[in-house]
């Protein structure tokens, strides 16, 4: 018979305790940040005037020049949203972890700050003057475009003219994309003697194609409708990112949701969970969620922030950031995922304006009732698609239902 000593087996740690999953900042390479010089130490409003074109006419020798009336309008970008974490770390925990739990969350409160950044800058995307969809790339207009080998090319084409019916500047031309878009990129200069450069330079640029800056990056805007017309049965499921929720008659395990009264009611109980995944709703006739775990939270609220809102009593709009994939098992075969998209953002380089007045920062005191060090982070910024700006953007609106994202 064997002995048993498992409880004598020592255990090692790894130092680092998880990699940090997000992305690095790209939004100070498109936008424009020296607004920041006016407001570095005071103020929170930065306003620019916009004066109108004064029109030539056909001139005649000794006669009055007819008297153009030139007008001005303003815009302000205000600085005012801040964000701030905060995390007590006892004297206890510190001497009894492998790892450096300071520096492990300082470490993630930063990148969590950049994380924001970049997405508050790529939103900014839903403001451009142009729009291009499938009908600009040989497709049907109005309908989201698809990215394949044969279209790639004619996103830039289409996004070189509508800038170029500006006279926008030709330097500076950037087109922000994800993962799938390059990767369709990448297969279509596949078959061509060109030089496709793969690395990416301190400022997130993969290569300069057709003209174009190319910016990879995995904060995105997405959006994605999810209709339940009929109210789900045991066991049917959504995902989301990864993230499986599952409706139930009596709540179990994490992602647990209660099948309400109705359709309606099970809507609702869904966007309430999906807009707050780390509470839990306690069971009632139309309520009840189990909250997710800690990794599947931070999935959803904080790397892709998925919010959503119920546009109708069966209908959820969902919105988020990066390469999202969404799924269903419900039983109901009318109730399916519709209208997925992601919006690439074609531009000139500064076309937004950013002012981070307090860029991310780290803050560590010690607690004073207790034995602990308290471990702090802020950030302060606003931004800004001004006018002549967003005359300098296009907005792409990527089909995201295509088999590449499944």
């Amino acid at each position: 018979m064997a002995n048993s000593l498992s409880s004598l087996n020592p255990q090692f740690w790894a130092k680092e305790a998880q990699r940090s999953l997000f992305v690095e900042n790209k939004a100070m390479a498109i936008a424009n940040t020296t607004l920041r010089n006016l407001v570095a130490g005071e103020g929170d409003t930065v306003t620019r005037t916009i004066v109108s074109y004064p029109a030539s006419s056909t001139y005649t020798p000794g006669t009055d020049i007819t008297n153009d009336t030139v007008t001005g309008s303003s815009e302000d970008l205000t600085i005012a949203t801040w964000l701030a974490s905060k995390v007590t770390v006892d004297d206890t925990e510190k001497v009894q972890s492998i790892i450096e739990l300071g520096s492990n969350i300082s470490n993630k409160m930063m990148k969590d700050h950049n994380n924001r950044i970049e997405q508050a800058v790529l939103v900014e995307v839903t403001n451009a003057v142009h729009t291009l969809d499938d009908g600009n790339v040989g497709g049907t207009s109005g309908s989201n475009a698809i990215v394949n080998t044969n279209t790639v090319p004619q996103f830039f084409i289409a996004a070189d003219t509508k800038l170029d019916a500006q006279d926008a500047p030709k330097a500076g031309r950037t087109a922000v994309i994800g993962g799938h878009f390059l990767g369709q990129l990448k297969l279509q200069q596949a078959a061509r003697p060109t030089a496709f450069g793969d690395g990416v330079n301190s400022r997130g640029i993969v290569t300069n194609l057709f003209g174009w800056d190319m910016l990879y990056s995995n904060n995105l805007p997405y959006t994605a409708v999810l209709t339940i017309a009929t109210n789900p049965t045991a066991d049917d499921t959504i995902t989301i990112a990864g993230v499986t929720f599952k409706f139930v008659a009596t709540l179990a395990a994490a992602g647990d949701l209660n099948i309400g009264s109705s359709a309606a009611a099970s809507v609702a109980n869904l966007v309430v969970a999906l807009n707050d995944p780390a509470t839990s709703i306690t069971e009632a006739t139309d309520t009840g969620y189990t909250k997710l775990n800690a990794e599947d939270i931070f999935m959803l609220r904080d790397k892709r922030r998925v919010t959503a809102v119920a546009t109708s009593a069966t209908v959820t709009t969902i919105s988020g950031f990066g390469d999202i994939v969404v799924s269903e098992t419900l039983t109901a075969s009318a109730d399916v995922w519709s209208g997925q998209r992601q919006d690439s953002l074609f531009l000139v380089r500064g076309a937004m304006d950013m002012i981070v007045q307090i860029p991310p920062k780290i803050e560590v005191v010690r607690d004073q009732d207790q034995f602990a060090d308290i471990v702090k982070s802020l950030l302060g910024y606003g931004k800004k698609t001004y006018a002549d700006g967003a005359r300098e953007m296009v907005r792409v609106k990527i089909d995201a239902s295509t088999s590449d994202w499944s």
